[in-house]
C-alpha cells in the first residue's frame, strides 16, 4: 500500500503544473460538493421536513372549533418526530392544555361537533364509563387526535388531597365528575395513536 502511495506521487509530481493544477481543483470540487451533500442531508432536509410537519399539525389545530369561555393553559406543539426513550416505534404527540367554562359533557359535545364538522372519524373511545372523557379521531389523511376532558374540580382536588394526605377523603369521592369547568387536552400525533 505504501508502496502504490508513493508511485502515486512519483507520477503527480511528473505531471506538468498546469494538469496538476486542474487536478487538485477536480478533487477539491468533489470535497467541497461531498461537504455541500452532506450538511444538506443532515441540516437543511430534515429542517423542512419538520416545518411540514409542523405546519400540519397546526392546521389541524386551527381547524378545530373551541367553545366560547376557553382560557389556555400550555401547548407543546413541535414538527420533530420525538420517539419515547423505550420504544423507538411510538412518538410523542403535540399538546394543547386548556380550561373551558362548561361542565365535561357540555365541552365534549361541542368538541366532537367540531371535530366531526372539521371532516375528523371518531374511532375510539377506550375508557368508556370512566369519570373523564377520551375520545379518538382519525384524519383523511391517516393522522390521529385525541381528545381528553375531565372536571378541573376534580382533579385539582385529586391533586390536593395526594400531596397533603397520600390519599382520597371520602368526599372526593362525592364530587360530581361532570362538574365545570372541564380541563381539556388536545393531542395531535401524526405518525400513529401509540400513546
Amino acid at each position: 500500500m505504501a508502496k502504490r502511495t508513493k508511485n502515486f506521487f512519483k507520477r503527480f509530481k511528473k505531471i506538468d503544473a498546469h494538469t496538476r493544477h486542474k487536478v487538485i481543483l477536480g478533487i477539491s470540487v468533489v470535497v467541497i460538493a461531498m461537504l455541500a451533500g452532506l450538511v444538506l442531508t443532515l441540516t437543511i432536509i430534515p429542517r423542512v421536513t419538520n416545518d411540514i410537519r409542523l405546519n400540519r399539525i397546526n392546521e389541524i389545530y386551527s381547524t378545530m372549533t373551541l367553545p366560547e369561555n376557553t382560557y389556555f393553559n400550555t401547548q407543546n406543539i413541535f414538527g420533530d418526530k420525538r420517539p419515547y426513550e423505550y420504544d423507538n416505534s411510538r412518538t410523542s404527540s403535540s399538546s394543547k392544555t386548556f380550561v373551558v367554562a362548561r361542565t365535561v359533557d357540555d365541552t365534549v359535545e361541542i368538541l366532537d361537533r367540531s371535530m366531526r364538522d372539521a371532516g375528523y372519524t371518531f374511532f375510539d373511545e377506550p375508557y368508556a364509563g370512566s369519570t373523564f372523557k377520551e375520545y379518538h379521531y382519525k384524519t383523511n389523511r391517516g393522522e390521529f387526535i385525541r381528545l381528553n376532558v375531565s372536571s378541573k374540580l376534580r382533579d385539582d382536588t385529586a391533586s390536593n388531597q395526594q400531596l397533603m394526605y397520600g390519599d382520597f377523603s371520602s368526599s372526593f369521592f362525592k364530587i360530581n365528575p361532570n362538574a365545570g369547568p372541564s380541563s381539556v387536552t388536545l393531542k395531535v400525533n401524526l405518525d400513529d395513536n401509540n400513546e
